[in-house]
């Protein structure tokens, strides 16, 4: 799971130093908030990328889980539209991926000031991401071959 924290880190600094070289803004990407909840959403997806990998039976399954998973999670976790403005229904559906509250708090993190943060974004990623260890390592700890 660290070796997947790794990778993500290493892939979102190579995002982030394209967006600012076309922004020019470099310290609204380089605080605190921003880097922890990056942390946060890269332990989420190792997590889901252990456990996936423990599940698959063959190479060609892992795209069935990236089809069928990641992708809708893309599209639907926020990150073209704000959440707050779907309906109620469809709200409550989009806030029970964990992509949302990444990226409704790393928008705050780069673009609003402090007082409007989502806060709630740090517990609820931090408890995904131990859950997601938490089962990735029992299910690690019980696989037989």
């Amino acid at each position: 799971m660290l070796a997947g924290i790794v990778r993500g880190l290493m892939t979102a600094t190579s995002v982030i130093l394209v967006a600012i070289l076309f922004t020019g803004r470099v310290w609204s990407f380089l605080n605190p908030l921003f880097l922890g909840l990056l942390v946060l959403n890269c332990a989420v997806f190792a997590g889901l990328g252990v456990i996936v990998g423990l599940n698959v039976k063959s190479l060609e399954s892992v795209g069935l889980f990236n089809n069928f998973l990641i992708v809708p999670m893309s599209f639907l976790g926020g990150t073209f539209f704000d959440p707050a403005t779907l309906p109620p229904l469809l709200k409550g559906i989009v806030y029970l991926l964990p992509l949302t509250y990444t990226t409704v708090g790393l928008r705050a993190a780069a673009y609003n000031p402090l007082s409007e943060f989502p806060w709630y974004s740090f517990p609820i990623l931090l408890v995904v991401a131990i859950a997601l260890a938490y089962v990735g390592a029992y299910q690690f700890s019980h696989q037989q071959d």
